[in-house]
């Protein structure tokens, strides 16, 4: 059981994910704006958002428009709103809970049927 899990716990530490960082002075209201803004333009830049506004009869750069006109706290409002919809949201906290139980099933069977 101790070799599977120390297995087990190399692989994870392989597949963890490396980052670069890059400091560099940025205000903070600057900051949280820019990636409430970032979200709000990458959701209208994808086809079927963009197919649905103008069957709307909304163009598109009016839309843009109107993202670069809102207040701060409108995008990080509206930003939220669309993260938290069923259809715009990330679930990866299902897809690793998915894994990880995978994972330890597997170990268990390995531990019960050793090769």
């Amino acid at each position: 059981m101790k070799r599977t899990i120390c297995r087990l716990l190399v692989v994870l530490l392989v597949w963890t994910p490396y980052q670069v960082a890059s400091a560099g002075m940025v205000a903070t209201d600057r900051a949280a704006a820019s990636d409430e803004r970032a979200v709000l333009n990458g959701f209208l830049a994808r086809s079927e958002v963009l197919t649905q506004l103008q069957s709307l009869g909304v163009d598109v750069a009016t839309a843009k428009a109107r993202v670069a006109a809102l207040s701060d706290e409108e995008a990080r409002t509206l930003a939220g709103q669309v993260a938290a919809a069923p259809a715009g949201g990330v679930y990866s906290a299902g897809i690793i809970a998915i894994i990880l139980i995978a994972l330890v099933a597997w170990a268990i069977y390995k531990e019960r049927n050793p090769w």
